[in-house]
């Protein structure tokens, strides 16, 4: 179709043939304009797409470039210097569901602007060990193994997202003492005849990173240095060994382990889900002796609250009708007399004032609003108050549905029914069948249970399907109901024995034993939920059942071996509202005694304390947390006992993640004091302690105040010596002292150590006509003084020594430069800023002397404008 016309077009425009025709016709001209237009928007389309592209490798290609750099930093400086990340910070909304964690105090992140877009560069360092060749992460406040993996990643948005580069290596020390002594063994059963367990962890409790899981055969091997430890095994299913171990220089000690099998039993239940108001009675007509002769019939719709709080239902509660056939559902305007709709009771809402239902009299709750804006339209007989009509009123009515809704829409409960000439409009599930439809003299009741309905409890059974739901009743041949509607008062209250099965619902325990698992529909009509829970040790534990923020929480249940613990059908409810999840364990000592009031956190208010087995509870917020036992200056802390951590638990809204156990070994602190004059504390300086067989037990950084306190180290020899940069010096080098058994839970301090020549900064901005300079201007700080115009740069080739250091001002107009502590002399500052003036280059410069810089400190507002 294309190459007809396009041949047309070039006889039309490029023909060399004498004229001997009339000139280009309007159709022909539309058509060449409409093809050419069609051409460039194609290719315009195309350059924005080719556009699109080229900004996002560009944008890629940069981030790669910010995380290299970042990470060449890093390792350039001393091991020790690279320090665990001890806070971990995680952004769970940028990059949903992937959750990145990262560094916000040793090295927190930096905002970059580059080529006019804003980078984020975090930086995650961790503490790894290697068990059975796989490469696990260990808590930061745990002895160091010598390998930390770095993990840094550039973040940007790109069109109406976030991206995100992720770049990881892993650091090793170069002067980790060879570990020359081995633990070997096999860890079995206890039967008769012992069966080795494979998957079993066999560790130190000093040393946490020397640990290794046992093969299929049990057997395990683990290196280490000399010293006395722990030995600790443990397995899913068996209790945990403790084991102390003394092995000298160069020994190989075989330890076998025969673990003892947990007895389990099983709990089981049916839970209900109660967090709405239902529909619980439905009736279109129903009349006394006169009103049917005057053809009056009544209507009602009866609620009932099985939940466990008060609703407000003036102007909050409201209900929607729509007849057979129609297209939409309308609101039933309505006037209040009740304000609340009170839990275990009912509301009633009619078309007149009281129902009078055989020989009894029930006041409404509401009725339908009459005057000015009421239901005039809405009715299907002008004359009468009537909304849902009924088959006999006229051919093919019977047909209907109820909504009952909330302010705001949100719908809580639907009710439909059919005849034979209309589907219901709307329902849950499939709606109530019926030839007829709905007639005089006829009833819709909500079930009370799976049972038949029984009139002395609550009818809150609610499995989301009509048919199911509810149960007709009709009276006779007479149209006229006979089971009294009830309303809000007290004299109607019911007892709850059933609500929505809790399909899903996510049951879990705190034994530490068993796994979670779900609840299940029932494969019977009507349908209800039930959950088993196997393998749950023997012991009284907590089992909570979460669906969605509802939860059912009982006291501790007790568990016997082989045995089976029921809840009752009629008592296992979500009613409690909760968004927080559970985590569980327990906290021993290297002897295997429980540790009692021993505190256990995951940060601010979130903290608990063990209880006399040893065993703690904490309420959490759902996502990835850490938990801290024993913590430093807590209000259940405990100086003889180390602080230790296990970082990453996930746990979800109403989940109980159990099994999270601790294991602490006794000791004492070390302190000490950095300063760079005597008196004024150097932070950020970092410090090793090692034992006496050079191993690192410790690795932590001086605070603002220059002051560092150690984790509780076992008693021993010890070397405390601060790690510095080349041309860093301190005095003393190091400091030795011993730790006592009397001096456990207290802390002691080894030296005050002196540093000369230590880092401070400069920072500034530098300008343009008062806007910030985009393009970088080369700032250079000296102790000389530079000459010329501009001033020439330090000769680097000179016999005399010059210090000086240079850096590059970012994008944003502003330049950090990192330089040796100096306030005699002190420092001049220049910068040099590249002008164009058409196709020349005009250099001009600034200058700014006598700066002093202290270490560990910075000296801000040196700043340059033109």
């Amino acid at each position: 179709m294309i190459k007809p016309v396009m041949k047309h077009l070039s006889r039309i425009f490029f023909s060399a043939q004498p004229r001997r025709r009339a000139g280009v016709t309007l159709v022909e001209l539309m058509i060449a304009v409409a093809i050419i237009t069609i051409g460039i928007a194609g290719l315009v389309q195309s350059f924005g797409f080719i556009q699109k592209a080229a900004q996002a490798s560009k944008n890629k290609t940069l981030a790669s470039n910010l995380a290299q750099e970042k990470m060449q930093i890093i390792k350039q400086k001393s091991y020790y210097q690279v320090l665990v990340t001890s806070d971990p910070a995680y952004n769970n909304t940028d990059f949903t569901p992937e959750v990145l964690a990262y560094d916000i105090g040793y090295f927190p992140p930096e905002q970059i602007i580059e080529a006019g877009v804003t980078y984020t560069r975090y930086t995650y360092i961790q503490s790894i060990r290697e068990d059975s060749g796989v490469l696990g992460d260990l808590a930061p406040n745990q002895p160091d193994t010598g390998m930390k993996r770095i993990t840094v990643t550039v973040a940007w948005g790109q069109g109406t997202g976030r991206r995100k580069l992720s770049l990881r290596s892993i650091i090793a020390n170069p002067d980790t003492v060879m570990a020359n002594v081995a633990f070997t063994g096999t860890v079995l059963t206890t039967a008769t005849s012992p069966a080795p367990i494979g998957g079993a962890l066999v560790g130190l409790v000093e040393a946490s990173g020397c640990s290794d899981t046992t093969n299929s055969l049990g057997q395990y091997y683990i290196n280490a240095t000399p010293g006395t430890y722990t030995l600790i095994a443990s397995a899913t299913g068996y209790y945990t060994a403790l084991r102390p171990v003394v092995i000298a220089p160069g020994a190989t000690q075989i330890n076998t382990f025969n673990l003892a099998k947990i007895a389990t039993g099983r709990v089981e239940g049916y839970p209900w889900l109660i967090d709405h108001p239902v529909i619980s009675q439905i009736v279109g007509s129903t009349c006394t002796t006169t009103s049917c002769l005057a053809g009056y019939d009544q209507e009602y719709i009866e609620i009932f609250n099985p939940t466990t709080f008060t609703w407000t239902a003036n102007g909050n509660l409201g209900l929607k009708f729509q007849r057979g056939g129609e297209t939409f559902a309308q609101n039933i305007k309505i006037e209040y007399f009740t304000t609340d709709l009170n839990p275990g009771r009912y509301y009633l809402f009619a078309n007149t004032t009281t129902v009078r239902v055989g020989n009894s009299e029930v006041d409404a709750d509401a009725v339908w609003a009459t005057g000015p804006g009421d239901n005039s339209g809405f009715k299907y007989f002008a004359s009468q108050t009537n909304i849902i009509p009924v088959a006999e009123q006229l051919d093919h009515e019977g047909a209907g549905a109820i909504e009952l809704n909330a302010a705001g829409g949100y719908v809580l409960d639907r009710v439909g029914w059919n005849n034979s000439h209309h589907s219901a409009p709307f329902s849950e599930g499939a709606n109530i069948p019926e030839s007829t439809g709905l007639s005089r003299g006829e009833l819709y009741a909500r079930r009370t249970s799976t049972s038949v309905i029984n009139w002395g409890f609550g009818p809150a059974y609610d499995s989301n399907n009509n048919q199911t739901d509810f149960l007709t009743c009709f009276f006779s041949d007479v149209p006229v109901v006979s089971t009294t509607p009830h309303n809000s008062e007290p004299v109607y209250a019911k007892t709850v024995i059933s609500g929505t099965p809790a399909v899903g619902a996510i049951v879990s325990s705190s034994d530490g034993l068993s796994s979670s698992t779900e609840a299940v529909r029932s494969a019977s009509s009507p349908p209800y939920a039930y959950f088993s829970l196997v393998d749950v040790a023997t012991g009284s534990w907590a089992v909570v059942v979460t669906s969605s923020v509802y939860s059912f929480e009982p006291s501790t249940i007790p568990v016997t071996a082989g045995s089976v613990y029921t809840f009752s059908s009629t008592s296992t409810f979500l009613t409690q509202t909760s968004d927080r999840g559970i985590i569980s364990g327990r906290v021993l000592t290297a002897g295997g005694a429980p540790l009692v009031t021993m505190g256990v956190t995951s940060g601010g208010a979130n903290s608990t304390n063990t209880g006399g087995d040893g065993r703690y509870r904490l309420e959490v917020d759902p996502g990835t947390v850490d938990i801290t036992v024993n913590p430093v200056g807590g209000p259940y802390s405990n100086a003889a006992y180390v602080t230790t951590s296990s970082n990453t638990i996930t746990v979800a809204a109403g989940q109980v993640h159990s099994g999270v156990d601790f294991v602490l070994y006794q000791g004492a602190r070390i302190s000490g004091f950095i300063t760079r004059d005597g008196s004024t504390g150097l932070p950020g300086v970092s410090v090793i302690i090692q034992n006496e067989q050079f191993v690192v037990s410790d690795n932590l950084v001086s605070g603002a105040d220059g002051r560092f306190t150690s984790v509780v180290l076992s008693t021993g020899f010890y070397t405390v010596q601060p790690i510095l940069a080349s041309l860093e010096t301190s005095n003393p080098v190091n400091a030795t002292l011993t730790l006592l058994a009397a001096d456990m839970g207290t802390t002691k301090y080894s030296s005050m150590f002196t540093v000369l020549g230590a880092m401070g900064y400069i920072t500034g901005t530098v300008k343009a006509a008062g806007q910030p300079i985009k393009t970088g201007v080369l700032v250079i700080v000296t102790t000389a003084t530079l000459s010329g115009t501009p001033p020439a740069p330090p000769d680097i080739n000179s016999s005399t020594p010059v210090t000086y250091y240079t850096v590059s001002s970012m994008e944003n107009g502003t330049y950090l430069a990192e330089v040796r502590s100096s306030t005699n002399p002190k420092y001049n500052v220049y910068a040099y800023y590249p002008t164009p003036s058409g196709t020349t280059v005009t250099l001009v410069s600034s200058a700014t002397a006598n700066v002093s810089v202290l270490a560990g400190a910075t000296t801000p507002g040196i700043n340059f404008s033109w």
